[in-house]
């Protein structure tokens, strides 16, 4: 009685260790986390669309301003050339109509035609060569001024556009700040729209195991279920065969009801019970559910990724679902086995492959079997 008694009380200590996520309402969690995850991942592509829409039209808008101030750079140069060629004109039109003086004034022999025309008995002759000069003069003249008048426009119109190009080339630069942050802001999107694909990745997975650790549980309780059964029927044929005292009576109705309470634990494996404080020396090396190729779950369907303080048992020596204590390891579940672990030998869980390379290989280590 004392011996059935440790292996439930042991079952429950199992129960109570296992990771409380095994439910539907962890497949139901996981489901409203994919749910929200790709809500938000829509949401980010429409920011992301938003956002490279906004890049193009300002992209455009740079390039558009780029044209213009291409088309005013060649305004600048083009009327500052205009202007060195308006006064190469003008100084030559001043040579020119300078000439042009000297030729009225003096002959080819030396004479002064003004002084000619004056002395001249002829007064229409006076009167037609003093006109000539004056109308000569007024036309280099006006040549001169309407060159000087255009090189005044042209110099306005090179401060206007000099003005315009400061303006442009301004706008262009806020621009491109503007679409520099806006590619940040894209960058920064497809960064977390990643981020999102990457957990929605990984819901899908934890969704896989945990629909495959439900199933697994369903079945650990219609065996529990079907152990139960089997064991009242057992108790109900002792008790037919042979009278049973009050005690006897009294003592089997907790191996019945126990697996009823708790449908989820794995079947009764009978073992047998360890010692009170029954302590033994054993070789310790060390295990770990990242390495490649292991299994989340021991054998006794304890999920390492929830409960990790576990030992790897030769059931022979250390029964399964024994509670012990390890030196340089502490307290600890006997809940899984290995072929290689046979006799006083354990393998301890560790949460890392690292972790198990510093372990190593220890000796005579100390373990305690506890109640």
């Amino acid at each position: 009685m004392h011996r059935k008694k440790w292996i439930v009380l042991s079952l429950v200590f199992i129960q109570m260790l296992a990771p409380v996520s095994i439910s539907a309402d962890t497949l139901e969690s996981l489901n409203q986390k994919e749910v929200t995850l790709q809500q938000q991942s829509q949401a980010i592509s429409s920011q992301v669309q938003a956002a490279l829409e906004e890049v193009n039209q300002t992209y455009r808008a740079v390039e558009a301003l780029k044209n213009d101030v291409a088309q005013n750079e060649a305004l600048i140069a083009s009327t500052q050339a205009e202007i060195v060629e308006t006064n190469e004109t003008i100084k030559k039109r001043k040579e020119i109509a300078a000439k042009r003086l000297r030729n009225l004034q003096v002959s080819s022999i030396g004479e002064n035609k003004l002084f000619y025309l004056l002395q001249t008995s002829n007064l229409q002759e006076l009167v037609s060569g003093l006109y000539a000069m004056s109308v000569m003069q007024n036309a280099e003249k006006e040549t001169v001024q309407t060159l000087e008048e255009a090189t005044l426009k042209l110099e306005e119109l090179e401060r206007t556009a000099q003005v315009a190009q400061a303006e442009l080339v301004n706008d262009q630069q806020t621009l491109q700040i503007k679409a520099d942050a806006l590619d940040d802001q894209v960058a920064a999107l497809k960064v977390q729209l990643a981020g999102n694909q990457a957990a929605l990745a990984e819901i899908a997975q934890s969704k896989e195991v945990e629909t495959a650790r439900l199933a697994a549980e369903k079945e650990r309780q219609k065996l529990a279920e079907e152990e139960a059964k089997k064991a009242a029927e057992k108790a109900a044929k002792e008790a037919e065969k042979q009278p049973a005292t009050q005690e006897q009576v009294t003592t089997p109705q907790p191996e019945v009801s126990q697996p009823e309470t708790s449908p989820s634990t794995p079947p009764v494996v009978e073992t047998p019970a360890p010692s009170t404080g029954k302590t033994l020396y054993v070789q310790a090396t060390a295990y770990s559910y990242k390495e490649v190729g292991s299994s989340f779950y021991t054998a006794l369907g304890v999920d390492l990724r929830q409960n990790s303080q576990v030992i790897a048992v030769d059931p022979s020596v250390i029964p399964l679902g024994s509670v012990v204590e390890v030196e340089g390891y502490g307290i600890a579940l006997a809940a899984d086995t290995g072929g290689a672990i046979k006799g006083n030998i354990i393998d301890v869980h560790l949460n890392s492959v690292d972790a198990c390379k510093q372990w190593g290989r220890k000796f005579n280590v100390k373990v305690t079997i506890l109640e």
